[in-house]
């Protein structure tokens, strides 16, 4: 009876992480919303979801936290708590990020204003179909998929370096318009971010499948 309690607790976190995960995929699709229509009425609301996210975290932290205390899981499963507390942090960062974005977005004005737009749009793609595999790597205890991510990520980093170098340029011949390009700055900092977050969820996923110590060190 204990033990059946137990799984279910486990497995009811599980539940709360993929809900939790699909929360922040859907920031990330309102944000590329707001790129690709230049409307940011939608997005400027999930500016008030903060306390929202961070609440999210918190439970789960509390419910891993209460399962190590009176359940004292051991192997298996105790990494697997320790990921999902590490995977909720990493959630709740990329939903912070994903909040600055659109504060910056809300001072760019018109999305028009804001260079490289399209390399902006094309990052958050990337990073979208990163979060969603790593994801489902969770869910579905998949090692190859999680690996995917982390080689996705290689991808977002080398977009990331070309993005900013065509930005510095601009700066350089461009004066005018300094405040729009280091707003363009700052949202591709955030976007890279969001990728090396996701990434640190896959690798989490691989630690709770395999124990690799590797994976664990890379958080």
């Amino acid at each position: 009876m204990m033990r059946a309690k137990y799984f279910k607790e486990l497995e009811e976190l599980k539940t709360e992480v993929i809900l939790y995960g699909s929360y922040i995929e859907g920031m990330c699709r309102t944000l590329q919303k707001a790129f690709v229509e230049g409307d940011y009425e939608e997005a400027k609301l999930m500016v008030d979801e903060e306390s929202t996210i961070r609440s999210k975290e918190r439970r789960i932290e509390n419910d891993c936290l209460r399962i190590m205390s009176t359940q004292q899981p051991v192997a298996k499963d105790l990494r697997f708590i320790s990921s999902v507390l590490k995977i909720a942090n990493n959630l709740q960062r990329i939903g912070g990020h994903v909040i600055e974005i659109v504060e910056l977005l809300d001072f760019v004005g018109p999305i028009n204003n804001l260079f490289a737009v399209n390399q902006l749009i094309d990052m958050n793609s990337r990073v979208m179909v990163m979060l969603k595999k790593a994801l489902d790597s969770f869910v579905e205890n998949d090692l190859e998929l999680a690996e995917e991510v982390i080689a996705s990520d290689n991808e977002v980093d080398a977009l990331f370096d070309k993005t900013m170098d065509e930005i510095a340029d601009r700066i350089r011949t461009d004066t005018d318009s300094y405040k729009y390009l280091i707003d363009a700055m700052q949202i591709t900092k955030y976007l890279e971010r969001i990728g090396d977050n996701t990434e640190r969820i896959a690798r989490w996923v691989i630690f709770a499948i395999k124990g690799d110590p590797e994976q664990q060190e890379q958080h």
